[in-house]
């Protein structure tokens, strides 16, 4: 069972939180990011605003993500 709790982006393998922090470190526009992923302008338009409403959601599944990844030895800066 998948122990995330946010929203997954439509027909792909990523998460909102994926989508957001690709867009922050690339300095994306949200139509750069529906561009370079092949993704509707909708869909991550919608992703953007799933992020405002539900931050707290999304903050503590990447905070688990960095968890799980120490507990299996991955170093994380």
């Amino acid at each position: 069972k998948n122990w995330r709790k946010q929203l997954w982006i439509k027909g792909r393998n990523m998460t909102v939180w994926h989508l957001i922090a690709t867009m922050r470190t690339e300095r994306q526009t949200p139509e750069q990011a529906a561009r370079n992923r092949s993704l509707p302008l909708e869909a991550v338009l919608e992703a953007m605003h799933y992020y405002i409403l539900h931050k707290d959601i999304v903050e503590a599944d990447n905070e688990e993500e960095k968890r799980r990844l120490i507990a299996k030895g991955y170093k994380l800066d």
